[in-house]
């Protein structure tokens, strides 16, 4: 009896041994797929064999909450035999947060925790995530500090060094990166951060150049540019308001102001367009269409509604990919000269640019009744056959082909041509365009 009863002991143990084993195979796959219900089913059943298991237990509750299932996280911590205080707090942390949408009370169970347990880095690197999202900048730098303290690694120097630029300590952001740099040369994220800083390292650089001039509107907005190149669009947005206290008008100042409101989540983009006529993903990158734009925003403060100065800003707004605020200042100049030929010509040009067809056609019938000179009438009507090919207006397209061409023929022109019959599947007349720009070209 005693023999079957010890026979009974070892099948019944290996068989429990070869289910263990089979479980740890399973739950092994649906970690390496990355299957977290796959994984919450298996660890369930592993738990029911091993109850004390308190890194299987944790590992539920981490899934519950990845999933999210925070109800089941919470209920799940009960498994726990001896629960870690610390895995505790951050559990309760992100069901606050997460769940409850209640940060000020997660902010408050990671920092009794941190304060109870100094050790646990686990949960002050968790306080430090959340200090960043409830934008305690300083304080989250401090918690940073102490566990570089305890260990420096690349990513808490980047870490810290983004915390820094948001407390607005470029400076310090720039040592930090530096210190991540020498730690993780090849990291990716130091390998994905490097461009911003080396922006941010110019922006000081010539941000303090500029601080030895005098404070004038024109240097106020170079300096905004700069920090705003710099990431840091706070310090542009204040260099944009002093500059337009002075020049009220300054298209510079209206574009920087415009986008570092959109960067800082105090304008939409959207409205910035419809409201204040700026395009806030493009203008002031090319040193020269800034440039432009700076001189003539200085000329018009020197002398306010001057035609030619309101001309050559609207050019370099095109230029610049501001067309709504070039449309205005070349509006103003037609309402005193409706008939100013270079602001007419521009108004085409940007009106091409924005898609208007109809009001780039009007100005150039104003042009041909004013009797242009070839070469912009050439131009202007090209501009407009592009414009037309571009929205399949084929017939269109090719009737200002042809009247650009009779104006001054150009070889593009001819090759816009082509394009139009090609579409209309006219492969002669096609050919016969290719033939005529290139002699044209020749």
């Amino acid at each position: 009896m005693r023999i079957r009863f010890l026979v009974f002991l070892i099948v019944a143990t290996l068989g429990s041994a070869r289910a263990d084993s089979d479980l740890e195979k399973k739950l092994a796959l649906a970690r390496e797929a990355d299957d977290p219900q796959a994984s919450i089913e298996l660890l369930r059943r592993w738990l029911d064999a091993h109850p004390k298991d308190s890194g299987a237990a944790e590992e539920l509750v981490t899934l519950w909450l990845r999933v999210p299932d925070y109800a089941m996280a919470v209920q799940s911590l009960s498994l726990l035999a001896a629960p870690d205080p610390g895995f505790v707090a951050r559990t309760s942390a992100e069901v606050a947060w997460r769940r409850d949408e209640n940060l000020p009370e997660a902010l408050k169970i990671l920092r009794t925790q941190a304060a109870a347990a100094p050790n646990d880095r686990a949960t002050r690197f968790l306080l430090a995530e959340y200090l960043a999202a409830a934008g305690e900048r300083r304080e989250q730098i401090a918690v940073l500090d102490s566990l570089i303290a305890g260990d420096a690694t690349f990513s808490l120097f980047l870490d810290r060094a983004a915390a820094k630029m948001a407390a607005d300590d470029p400076s310090g952001a720039l040592a930090d990166f530096r210190r991540a740099a020498a730690l993780g040369p090849d990291e990716s994220r130091v390998q994905g951060s490097r461009a911003g800083f080396e922006r941010l390292e110019q922006s000081i650089a010539e941000t303090a150049a500029l601080d030895k001039l005098p404070p004038t509107p024109a240097n106020h907005l170079q300096k905004g540019y700069w920090w705003f190149s710099g990431g840091l669009p706070r310090r542009a947005l204040a260099e944009a308001g002093e500059a337009l206290q002075a020049w009220p008008d300054s298209a510079y100042g209206k574009i920087l102001e415009a986008r570092s409101l959109v960067a800082l989540g105090k304008l939409d983009a959207a409205k910035a367009g419809l409201e204040r006529h700026v395009d806030v993903n493009a203008g002031l990158e090319d040193a020269k269409g800034r440039l432009g734009i700076l001189l003539a925003d200085e000329a018009l403060a020197k002398s306010p509604g001057n035609l030619p100065a309101l001309i050559r800003r609207a050019s370099w707004l095109n230029f610049s990919a501001q067309y709504l605020l070039a449309m205005d200042d070349i509006g103003v100049v037609l309402k005193s000269e409706p008939s100013n030929i270079p602001a007419l010509h521009l108004a085409v040009a940007i009106n091409r640019r924005l898609g208007n067809l109809p009001a780039a056609t009007a100005h150039a019938e104003k042009l041909k009744s004013l009797k242009a000179p070839p070469e912009i009438l050439s131009d202007v009507f090209a501009g407009l056959a592009e414009l037309a090919l571009e929205q399949s207006r084929l017939p269109l397209a090719l009737d200002f082909a042809d009247r650009s061409i009779a104006a001054k023929p150009l070889p593009q022109v001819w090759k816009l041509k082509a394009a139009c019959f090609t579409r209309l599947g006219q492969p002669n007349e096609a050919a016969d365009a290719l033939k005529r720009a290139e002699k044209g070209s020749r």
